[in-house]
């Protein structure tokens, strides 16, 4: 099968059949394909004129916003999200990595404050009935799509780009799970669009014709989430597992009768949760997903439904992260390299496939240490840890590094501990993740010394970090444990707390 981005999601998109059906429902508004495609059609001249292949774009839940991506993609650019809710130095870094002088932007008066760096301001397009028919070029399959930022140990965040090879192959596969989308759907989008799970959230509705509903930024979620559900009658949500455990107190008054499907990803599920939430409707199916943002948002899945709610083999109270997709090869290696093939064996997972990114952004030392051959074939080291089950499907056991989900999003704990290190002047700390009483992940940061007044330090990190990586507990320890290789001992620490 040749993949031809153009064919498969920009043109399944702007059908002109499908243009009075309703295609987002942002800050209490429907808008119809027909509303996108006109603010498509406006915006694609703006981007055709930019001297750059990629364009920075202000990501605020807004429909012009999802229309630019379309817009850049239908230029045969691709795009590079800014998180709002970060700080400015951190779009400023980002900026400066893809070295583009250009960033769209929905919200009036954004300003990254970056030489040489023009910031063009589309809040002021509006709908019209009369636009100009979209014209899509067609570049190469290898061209990027899009370049999500990571967190990085550094202090730097990392780029994943994104192909448009990988991205077809993406909804090649999502094609062949067994979801069955359609345009009388109505699709849940709660993530930022610098997490590569709303990717799947926004993009796949949209090629099936269904209606996206999205969170505003500054709104509860869980709550907001509860809200859409009852009023408008979701069929298909998209949510990491701790939105979910936000919702298990709610459960009895939840009403979740219109729910067909659950798609989980970004953290390990709890099976223990997700027998509690089928119980709100046997009927509904969940996909429990599994996959690093550089191989293209998912590249395995595991089914659950009122067949197999009660019987699933997790022994950790972690689901089965279940099979390959179609377009991604999965293996198993032990710590000397070799080919995991023994049922119950730990080892750590690797990925290959037309998903698989072909590298970080600028960044050999990362590319040299996290990618490798097998044959002819390239494979990427995730990081975590699991073996295959005695029914071929993958488990999860947890992760090799240091790296941990918050709300989804992928964070280094080094990262935080440079920050405060920075903002500290050399003070010495562990950041340890918990699991506070609703079942979430949260950081700690544990301080060596006499405790003082950090307000200062905290500050700074806040001023440098996104919010989900500040810690919520500070604790000032006489002298960090060591374990007998002389290294922290972060299961002391992590009792400690």
């Amino acid at each position: 099968m040749k993949y031809n981005f153009v064919q498969h999601i920009l043109l399944s998109i702007f059908d002109d059949k499908k243009y009075d059906s309703k295609a987002f429902y942002i800050n209490k508004r429907y808008y119809t394909y027909r509303d996108l495609a006109s603010l498509t059609s406006q915006i694609i001249p703006i981007v055709n004129k930019l001297d750059t292949d990629l364009i920075c774009l202000y990501a605020t839940d807004d429909i012009r916003t999802y229309a630019s991506i379309l817009a850049v993609w239908a230029c045969g650019k691709a795009y590079v999200p800014l998180n709002p809710q970060q700080p400015v130095e951190r779009h400023r870094e980002v900026v400066r990595s893809v070295s583009s002088g250009y960033i769209l932007s929905s919200a009036s008066g954004y300003d990254i404050g970056l030489e040489g760096t023009c910031v063009l301001d589309i809040s002021g397009i509006k709908i019209i009935e009369d636009f100009l028919p979209i014209e899509i070029i067609n570049v190469e399959e290898d061209s990027l799509a899009y370049i999500i930022f990571t967190s990085g140990s550094t202090g730097n965040p990392k780029g994943v780009p994104i192909s448009r090879y990988n991205l077809v192959a993406f909804v090649d596969s999502m094609d062949c799970i067994g979801l069955e989308i359609s345009s009388a759907d109505k699709c849940l989008q709660p993530f930022d669009l610098t997490f590569d799970f709303s990717v799947s959230s926004y993009l796949i509705p949209l090629v099936k014709g269904a209606c996206v509903y999205t969170i505003p930024a500054k709104s509860i979620k869980f709550l907001y989430i509860a809200k859409l559900i009852e009023d408008h009658r979701l069929s298909v949500l998209q949510m990491v597992p701790s939105m979910m455990r936000n919702l298990l107190p709610y459960i009895t008054e939840l009403d979740l009768s219109s729910v067909k499907y659950n798609i989980f990803c970004g953290e390990s599920l709890s099976l223990s949760a997700i027998e509690k939430w089928h119980e709100a409707n046997p009927d509904m199916v969940t996909y429990n997903m599994y996959g690093p943002t550089e191989d293209t948002v998912f590249c395995s899945y595991y089914v659950v439904n009122k067949e197999n709610v009660n019987k699933i083999d997790a022994s950790n109270d972690i689901v089965s992260i279940g099979i390959p997709f179609k377009n991604s090869n999965i293996l198993i290696v032990d710590d000397s390299g070799n080919i995991v093939t023994d049922y119950f064996k730990e080892g750590e997972l690797c990925i290959s496939g037309k998903q698989l990114t072909s590298g970080y952004w600028k960044n050999e030392a990362e590319n040299n240490s996290r990618f490798f051959m097998i044959a002819d074939t390239r494979y990427y080291r995730t990081g975590d840890i699991c073996f295959w089950g005695n029914d071929s499907n993958l488990m999860f056991v947890g992760r090799k590094d240091f790296q941990v989900k918050i709300n989804g999003y992928r964070v280094e704990l080094g990262e935080i501990e440079k920050a405060f290190s920075d903002a500290s002047n050399g003070r010495f700390c562990v950041a340890v993740p918990f699991v506070n009483i609703q079942g979430n992940t949260e950081v700690a940061l544990v301080i060596e010394g006499t405790e003082y007044e950090y307000s200062k330090e905290k500050q700074v990190m806040i001023s440098r970090l996104p919010k989900y990586e500040i810690p919520s507990l500070w604790r000032f320890i006489k002298s960090i444990p060591l374990n007998q290789n002389g290294k922290v001992d972060r299961n002391a620490l992590k009792a400690m707390l």
